[in-house]
């Protein structure tokens, strides 16, 4: 009988770390079982690079989402990765991620903020901010998605993208094109049970969301790490998750994917960002 090594894991691009200068957390997400987005379906959604231009051109290690037209919200781990030397920057409008688009806007990272409360690695409080040096302009395939309210739950379906790997192995395969899959939610107490039957502590935290199905065959991959999952409903969009952990190999049976649950860290994103942002974003308030 084989056997299958499965790890609970951040889900930053392991593939390209050794040469990115990303420190690779000992755990280690690409959307798979999606399919291919189409250009300007997901405006809000970015590529954190690194890189040490000319000698080594920046690369996609982790996504993210714009809330405002200087401020990007990202996962904690993806940050913490980042070497002290080189360029870290954004870059938005982007649908294949290998080649050079028209319509690509890059602005590189002015100032990061990590919450003071995520200590590395696979656990809770895993957000975190980046202040870029470049505003944004919003146009079509640009644009800053709205925060869920403050306190809310999120149940149903949702949606992932991102340029994680695509493969349900233990080695990663990276996609050119912008991946997108439709999730249902599970609840924190079937999803804590999922976790235990991997691992003993569950790291899973009130803070945080999952995203199914338990039945196999689609998760957030390495790669997709601080990336947007999303509610939308008939077009009106909500950033309700943030890309955090999982396990490796991706898709497997009966393992979640986990977020970091972004109604949980209204007052934290606004005591950063102060209110503009919360204007730009059109904030919504539910009923």
């Amino acid at each position: 009988m084989a056997f299958k090594l499965i790890v609970l894991s951040c889900l930053l691009a392991l593939a390209h770390s050794a040469h990115l200068g990303v420190r690779t957390p000992f755990f280690g997400s690409r959307i798979v079982g999606g399919e291919d987005a189409n250009v300007g379906q997901f405006p809000h959604q970015v590529s954190l690079q690194w890189g040490v231009p000319p000698m080594l051109a920046l690369s996609h290690f982790c996504g993210g989402s714009i809330i405002a037209e200087d401020w990007i919200l990202t996962a904690g781990h993806c940050v913490k990765a980042v070497s002290n030397y080189g360029t870290f920057a954004i870059k938005a409008g982007k649908h294949n991620i290998n080649k050079k688009e028209a319509n690509e806007q890059m602005s590189e990272v002015e100032k990061s903020f990590i919450h003071e409360k995520y200590l590395g690695s696979v656990g809770p409080f895993d957000i975190a901010l980046l202040k870029l040096k470049t505003p944004l302009k919003f146009n079509e395939i640009v644009q800053p998605i709205a925060l869920i309210k403050a306190g809310s739950d999120t149940t149903g379906n949702v949606v992932l993208s991102g340029w994680g790997s695509i493969s349900p192995t233990n080695r990663p395969k990276y996609p050119s094109i912008l991946q997108t899959v439709q999730l249902p939610t599970i609840d924190l107490k079937t999803c804590n049970a999922s976790i235990e039957e991997f691992a003993k502590p569950s790291p899973l935290h009130e803070t945080n969301l999952c995203t199914g199905p338990l039945s196999g065959g689609y998760s957030a991959c390495s790669g997709d790490s601080g990336g947007p999952l999303i509610s939308d409903n008939n077009g009106h969009r909500e950033l309700v998750g943030v890309v955090s952990w999982g396990m490796i190999p991706c898709g497997t049976r009966g393992a979640p994917s986990v977020f970091v649950k972004v109604s949980s860290f209204i007052d934290w994103i606004r005591d950063i960002t102060g209110d503009l942002p919360f204007k730009e974003l059109r904030y919504v308030e539910r009923v």
